[in-house]
């Protein structure tokens, strides 16, 4: 690498535009936020369409060329993208999601980098999207094209490997943040601005998860009721923090249906400034999903002081460690005693919140950031 001018680095920033409340746009954001502090690098942020976001005008900005087509307009203008900077490419290139559209390899640059936080588009439940369908297709027959994977954890990195066929070499583990950004806030105090804003008045269960398939919420409400009839004196809410991904969605239906539907609260959604106050007073977090490939949540909620219940399945046991309690996300009676415990043994939660805070310590922004900025200083060696 020519270390008297700056290496050149697309970030394929789209991923973030309009898309506040998402796991992937949530990484993009911080790693772009990070990776702008550091002049070593000569970043791009490319994105399709113009949007009113302040991290645009913090480092150049490229708009793809636009082009309306009744299917396909955003293939055909990355492929114009591509073309237009052919003479003059960067050194890297980094998409913060696993959908590339075919002809990815022709982009204009040394080395090409993906983040692809696990194989749920293959593994997870959810409904069948074409689009979807030939990202995974792109990406399992033609990964040769790509210089490094970035996963979030060592169960993503399995998955991928097994899924979509990625050698070992090529994938690398970089933790995701966000055990810096919140803390554990008094809980009268956080109560008080849960209730202004959102009028939940009463001690409350919470998750936070989209009503997609793989996030599980189903199960949970369904654990919640049988909690509920066997232990007549719980009389918290259940908070689910996340709008529907489709229409008519089971999750309505199934609580609906309870004696307990006054008491279950969907909340699609919560400013980005509210989550904390959202965690912290809550009595135990709960993120039942069937598959993630790191669990955001997860470090949120332990950072604000508040226990945490969450699968013992794909990576949820790697991010929580021992600050977790884990259960088995087909076991709805296992939720269900696992939530009683939780609200009802004082000194188990005491243990939980004080070991989560101490765990939530080891994942932060700006580890991510380091280690996005050494890979790509690896990869121009």
């Amino acid at each position: 690498m020519n270390m008297k001018t700056k290496s050149k680095v697309a970030l394929m920033s789209y991923a973030m535009d309009n898309r506040i409340a998402k796991g992937m746009a949530l990484y993009t954001r911080k790693l772009i936020e990070g990776l702008l502090n550091d002049s070593k690098f000569d970043f791009s942020l490319i994105h399709y369409d113009k949007v009113k976001d302040s991290l645009y005008e913090k480092g150049r900005e490229i708009m793809m060329p636009k082009i309306k087509l009744p299917f396909g307009s955003r293939f055909v203008s990355q492929l114009l993208f591509f073309w237009k900077y052919r003479k003059e490419p960067f050194d890297v290139i980094h998409w913060f999601q696993p959908r590339l559209y075919p002809c990815f390899w022709f982009a204009p640059a040394k080395k090409i980098v993906v983040t692809v936080h696990g194989a749920g588009d293959i593994t997870a439940p959810t409904y069948f999207v074409f689009s979807r369908s030939v990202f995974n297709f792109t990406l399992k027959h033609f990964h040769r094209w790509v210089d490094i994977i970035i996963v979030d954890s060592e169960f993503a990195k399995e998955e991928v490997m097994e899924h979509y066929g990625f050698p070992e070499h090529k994938v690398k583990i970089i933790y995701l943040g966000g055990g810096e950004i919140y803390k554990p806030i008094e809980k009268n105090e956080a109560q008080k601005i849960v209730l202004q804003k959102y009028g939940i008045n009463h001690p409350y269960i919470l998750d936070i998860s989209r009503l997609q398939p793989h996030k599980n919420v189903v199960t949970l409400i369904r654990s919640y009721i049988i909690m509920r009839e066997k232990y007549p004196k719980h009389t918290e809410k259940l908070v689910i923090v996340g709008g529907a991904a489709y229409k008519n969605r089971d999750e309505y239906v199934v609580a609906e249906k309870s004696q307990f539907f006054k008491d279950i609260i969907f909340v699609d959604f919560v400013e980005t400034e509210d989550l904390n106050h959202i965690y912290s007073a809550s009595e135990v977090f709960v993120f039942p999903s069937l598959n993630e490939g790191f669990g955001l949540p997860i470090v949120e909620a332990m950072a604000s002081g508040v226990p945490v219940i969450t699968s013992n399945i794909t990576s949820m046991p790697e991010i929580g460690g021992d600050a977790v309690i884990t259960i088995d996300p087909f076991n709805k009676e296992e939720l269900a005693e696992a939530m009683h415990n939780v609200l009802t043994d004082e000194s188990l939660r005491k243990k939980m919140i004080e070991a989560g805070l101490s765990r939530a310590k080891g994942f932060t922004w700006q580890k991510t950031v380091e280690q996005t900025e050494n890979l790509y200083n690896e990869l121009l060696k």
